[in-house]
């Protein structure tokens, strides 16, 4: 039986306001969230996948949209200062760019939901940023 009184963990809430910031995507193929938590566990900033703002959005070519979309991680970034940010919950195993983006705003924990099923080179790079990555369910 579940204690009604037990809180869901830091992560897991990040990563369930990824999940409601994914909801804003208009991509097709795949909406992504990021959640930022600062050192105190607030929320930072919320970033979805889409293209840049003023953009028409087109959604008809998977390939041709690859050019314009921004990444979640990106979006989130926007709003943030290095050193501001302890915590990066994404809905998507961040790719690699967005992984040295993450590690150059000084972030170093990232959670997510799935790995993306064409690269999963990230895993690798997050040893050599020293970032912690942790899957949830």
């Amino acid at each position: 039986m579940e204690n009604k009184n037990e809180k869901i963990s830091w992560e897991s809430y990040a990563l369930k306001l990824a999940e409601v910031a994914a909801l804003r995507s208009g991509d097709p193929w795949r909406k992504v969230g990021c959640c930022l938590l600062r050192h105190d566990n607030s929320v930072a900033s919320l970033g979805y996948n889409g293209f840049p703002a003023g953009m028409e959005e087109d959604w008809s070519d998977r390939t041709e949209r690859l050019k314009y979309v921004c990444h979640s991680e990106s979006n989130a970034l926007r709003y943030v200062k290095p050193g501001e940010v302890k915590l990066a919950a994404v809905t998507l195993l961040p790719c690699n760019d967005c992984l040295k983006n993450l590690a150059s705003y000084g972030i170093k924990k990232v959670v997510y939901k799935e790995v993306y099923d064409r690269d999963s080179s990230s895993l690798a790079l997050a040893e050599k940023f020293g970032i912690t990555l942790l899957q949830l369910d």
